[in-house]
């Protein structure tokens, strides 16, 4: 067994037992389908920094349409902070889950999100930035409620950083490590995507309806295991083992299997 499946084994679920159909294969309703999107690597292009990303106009058009046609029922699932996303969307997404289920904004208003030991969390973003100034080839990514160690442009330096973030989290009993794409986060204990999705899925415009969750990462995988268990829909964007039921290959096919969705439902 190669050292990939290995990793993916360690970090919490197990080599494909049935690959993941073509998402072409899929069509969708409008009236009964809650749509949930991760943004980094499924709806934009992972870039080489987390500033870098391009979001032009037709993405906003898209989600806009989305969220007229399934009433409201769409919501952005990310890691990243709240407000971020809020930058990059606007008025067009108008409930989003930000730092993997830590943030919530539901109706254009922000919701209470989670509550963590602050001093505890300002001494490890610390610790982190001090880390990424004496070894500049790593990115620190502040985050609202935790901190992520991007080695995106080094891939070597994995290690290095996987075992210094583990080191300072340690048996932590607030905060832990959480791996993703080419970076380590450090986020409070007890918050998933998943969680997130549960906790939308109460609101009314979500309530009854079946779940189709899409992302591109390790991170999301928990959270395609839940959506599995409530008989919805789970999509991989990418590569990588996994153990959602379909797969497309970029954030461009996926956006465009959106679109073949939107015109299909017009005709």
């Amino acid at each position: 067994m190669s050292n990939q499946w290995d990793y993916y084994n360690m970090v919490g679920f197990a080599p494909e037992v049935n690959p993941p159909d073509d998402l072409e294969r899929l069509s969708i309703s409008d009236t009964d389908t809650a749509l949930f999107l991760d943004f980094d690597g499924t709806l934009v292009d992972i870039a080489p920094t987390p500033d870098a990303i391009r979001v032009d106009d037709s993405l906003k058009s898209l989600l806009t349409e989305l969220n007229r046609r399934h009433d409201g029922a769409v919501s952005i699932v990310s890691g990243r902070n709240l407000r971020e996303i809020e930058h990059y969307l606007g008025k067009c997404a108008p409930t989003i889950s930000g730092g993997h289920g830590a943030e919530l904004r539901y109706g254009g208003e922000h919701v209470e999100g989670v509550k963590c030991d602050a001093d505890r969390l300002d001494h490890i973003k610390k610790a982190v930035k001090e880390f990424a100034i004496l070894d500049p080839r790593v990115i620190a990514e502040d985050k609202s409620f935790g901190i992520v160690l991007h080695f995106r442009q080094h891939p070597e330096l994995e290690c290095k950083v996987r075992e210094y973030l583990t080191i300072l989290v340690g048996e932590d009993d607030a905060f832990e490590l959480q791996s993703a794409k080419m970076a380590v986060e450090i986020k409070p204990k007890g918050i998933s995507k998943a969680d997130a999705i549960g906790r939308i899925m109460a609101f009314k415009e979500f309530a009854g309806r079946n779940i189709v969750f899409a992302g591109d990462d390790v991170t999301d995988e928990s959270a395609f295991s839940w959506v599995n268990q409530q008989g919805g829909v789970t999509v991989r964007i990418g590569e990588g083992p996994t153990c959602a039921r379909y797969r497309t290959q970029s954030p461009s096919t996926f956006k465009a299997w959106l679109l073949g969705q939107v015109e299909a439902g017009r005709s």
